[in-house]
């Protein structure tokens, strides 16, 4: 018995000493202080900083992965808030990716699974959508509309999808669809090997497309926009091309030509500054809301201090509309949104066409706040309003659905036959009017849709 209580006060002398004997409060800040600063700063940056206040996070939450903790901070605040993001090692990370093209390393394209349209077999086929500039998969050839079969030999599937956004060098078995004239079946026309090349940076330039189109006395002037900043943020951008130079350049070009109408390209804008949307506006705001309230911000009550009341830019060369057409689709959000909001309120609704699909409905911005090199949070910090003070808009609708997916033929984008903007130039033309029902007659081309990622 003597013997027993021996190993038993040995065994709580030990466990002591491990517990006791060593001070690991280093080692649990250091694994619990990036969610740590993070609560920190949601508590004095975050526009629902008063629905967190109360809220105190379990001991384990602060040892969780930081976008799961953000996820909990943010769910408190029952704002069904998706735009709040945190990012951790950034080199590797991208909060603005569009699909599958990826900003920081990619083949540089953007695509949908979907099953065979021809009907033909039950396999499933990728449908090329973008194709961006300068990227491997326009070295490779690769088109929007293209379809890619099979790659290295492999068949698709929702498994194996994302092998196409970035990876080593590939082989690509690329086909293209055609119609059959007597009876309007869908046959595969031809079949082409691709070899696309490794996956790299690929620049997300802010104004790919620019052009004019002429429709008789109509002169139209046509500028996609894929983001709207004033430059590239990344280091190894080279040369560092200012976005804001190349769309004044761009505007100063219309105007000079004398365009009358406008179609303004958003369907991949995705992302941007309140001071590149200003601008944009500021050119094709119609000339009498010049000077007039943009946009209106609306911080939390600690930085109630930065509310803004931003004008439109009487300094830019304005191009003289009474109207505009805008196009729309699944990755429309943000800075985008903030512009086709306030340019509603600024000339009427009537007067800004919204053809497309309906956006994401992102009424807020968010702001970046660095911890270190390897964490940067960027919580929701303030409403964008119109100039009227009204934040309250949400998602908006377009004038006329339509789902560029539903038709067999996608042009590239400006061309005049590219199914979305032809739309728009016929309903300026008063060829077709809101939610026309032939444009319901002329989809159904295409089969089915797959995974839509």
């Amino acid at each position: 018995m003597k013997r027993f209580l021996t190993y038993i006060v040995l065994i709580c002398g030990v466990l002591m000493a491990i517990s006791c004997g060593e001070d690991r409060t280093y080692e649990y800040e250091e694994k619990t202080q990036h969610n740590s600063w993070m609560h920190k700063m949601m508590l004095e940056h975050y526009l629902w900083a008063d629905s967190i206040a109360d809220y105190e996070p379990s001991w384990k939450s602060f040892f969780s992965k930081p976008s799961e903790f953000l996820s909990q901070l943010t769910k408190q605040s029952k704002m069904n808030d998706s735009w709040s993001f945190v990012q951790i090692d950034t080199l590797g990370d991208d909060p603005h990716q569009r699909g599958y093209f990826n900003h920081v390393e990619s083949y540089g394209l953007d695509y949908v699974l979907m099953n065979d349209p021809t009907g033909q077999t039950t396999k499933q086929v990728v449908r090329v959508l973008t194709v961006y500039p300068n990227s491997p998969a326009e070295r490779a050839g690769l088109m929007r509309n293209d379809f890619i079969c099979l790659f290295n030999g492999a068949k698709f599937t929702s498994n194996n999808l994302s092998k196409l956004q970035k990876g080593v060098a590939r082989q690509l078995e690329v086909c293209h669809v055609a119609e059959n004239e007597e009876d309007n079946s869908l046959y595969w026309q031809d079949t082409v090997m691709v070899s696309l090349p490794a996956s790299e940076y690929v620049e997300d330039m802010a104004f790919p497309v620019s052009r004019l189109i002429e429709m008789g006395d109509t002169l139209v002037g046509y500028l996609m926009c894929t983001r709207l900043t004033e430059g590239p943020v990344e280091e190894h951008v080279t040369p560092h091309i200012l976005y804001k130079q190349s769309l004044d350049n761009i505007m100063a070009q219309m105007k000079t030509a004398g365009v009358n109408e406008m179609v303004l390209d958003l369907r991949l804008c995705n992302y941007g500054e309140i001071d590149m949307a200003q601008r944009l506006a500021s050119y094709v705001v119609s000339p009498e809301a010049l000077g007039t309230t943009f946009v209106q911000t609306f911080w939390n009550k600690n930085h109630a201090s930065q509310n803004k009341s931003i004008p439109y830019d009487t300094s830019v060369g304005n191009l003289g509309l009474q109207r505009i057409y805008i196009l729309t689709g699944r990755y429309t959000q943000g800075a985008a949104e903030w512009l086709i909001h306030a340019l509603q309120h600024s000339m009427g609704e009537e007067n800004v066409v919204i053809i497309g699909l309906e956006t994401k409905g992102q009424n807020v911005m968010t702001s970046e706040v660095w911890h270190d090199f390897y964490v940067r949070l960027n919580p929701v910090v303030a409403y964008v309003a119109d100039g009227d003070g009204n934040y309250d808009y949400g998602a908006i609708s377009p004038a006329v659905e339509m789902d560029e997916l539903n038709y067999l033929e996608l042009c590239d984008y400006g061309d005049p036959e590219e199914v979305v903007l032809n739309t728009a130039l016929r309903h300026m033309l008063g060829l077709i009017s809101q939610n026309d029902s032939d444009l319901a007659e002329e989809s159904d081309k295409t089969a089915e849709e797959g995974d839509v990622e």
